[in-house]
């Protein structure tokens, strides 16, 4: 994007593209219509919003109307039916249920980079409200875990806007202590993914719908293989956020050379060196396709968002 445009999303966003702010996650609360305009169908396994039971009770669903029986409550009687057959008959419900809905999002300091429009931990942040605030929308109870490996917030499901505001305080949070640590050059707490997965399967009752939400840098086999588990019972979809440098340098003419870091090593490449870029892609491009093939062979959903466009010019993908 030019920085023209760069600048005025950032406006309309109410957003740095470095710190996320409370404004810029309530903006999504607002597009709920442009998520609906870009819905795909989902397969049954996926699908979100209120539930049925088969108890039957007071609720919000009509379920059939049968003779009165003596202990129903009096305030379920169909008068008009009653008066049309002249036998007393009641009105019977099914309850309805929400489908708790569980938000994952891993920010770890590999998620504090940006090199075009905003850093992966703010696009993360974005994506996390965005799937509240639809979720929410649709009726479904919110909860979540977001961590650092040093921080942590589990969140309980919770009905209305309030879950969804729960878990915008507890990203803003967690992104603050990643922040700190970023700026700090602390290096990045090992294990963070599994030790988070604990976390969330004490949470999660089968049937949850689960977003993850992370660049899975600290992705190892163990991690997968919990989340192939998870999957079992539950709905699980996974979002890679990343930024297109992580991919590809650009061509440069710099004297200095770009240092680049995993957070636990760094690398020197000269920007003008074609066999320095080329080995540094060929490298992003094993490491990526390893990561979509890890994913294929659990059959896990892997979606991937870019850092360097609005979340609003990725619809399609998100939803």
């Amino acid at each position: 994007m030019l920085k023209a445009e760069v600048e005025q999303w950032l406006k309309q966003l109410h957003c740095d593209g470095i710190s996320p702010g409370i404004h810029e996650l309530l903006y999504y609360r607002s597009k709920i219509n442009a998520f609906a305009r870009h819905h795909k169908s989902l397969p049954r396994s996926s699908q979100t919003g209120p539930l049925l039971s088969k108890s039957r009770g007071r609720g919000m669903e009509f379920d059939e109307v049968r003779h009165y029986q003596p202990g129903d409550d009096i305030r379920s009687i169909d008068w008009r039916v009653t008066a049309r057959t002249g036998k007393a008959h009641t009105k019977l419900y099914r309850e309805e249920k929400e489908r708790p809905v569980f938000i994952w999002v891993d920010l770890p300091l590999t998620q504090f980079f940006g090199s075009q429009f905003i850093f992966k931990s703010v696009q993360a942040c974005h994506l996390a409200a965005a799937l509240a605030w639809q979720a929410q929308h649709k009726g479904d109870r919110i909860g979540g875990l977001v961590g650092n490996g040093w921080l942590h917030q589990e969140l309980k499901p919770v009905a209305r806007q309030k879950g969804v505001l729960r878990l915008c305080h507890a990203l803003l949070e967690v992104h603050g202590d990643s922040f700190t640590r970023w700026k700090n050059k602390e290096k990045q707490k090992p294990n963070a993914l599994e030790e988070n997965l604990k976390r969330l399967r004490q949470l999660v009752k089968p049937g949850s719908t689960i977003y993850v939400i992370s660049d899975f840098y600290g992705a190892s086999e163990n991690f997968l293989d919990g989340l192939r588990v998870l999957s079992q019972h539950n709905s699980v979809r996974c979002f890679s956020v990343y930024d297109p440098m992580e991919h590809e340098l650009p061509e440069g003419y710099s004297s200095h050379p770009l240092a680049i870091t995993d957070g636990q090593q760094q690398i020197n490449v000269n920007l003008a060196n074609t066999q320095q870029r080329a080995t540094y892609h060929q490298a992003a491009l094993k490491r990526w396709q390893n990561i979509q093939e890890a994913f294929r062979k659990r059959k896990l959903s892997l979606t991937s968002i870019s850092s360097a466009l609005p979340l609003e010019q990725q619809w399609t993908e998100v939803t």
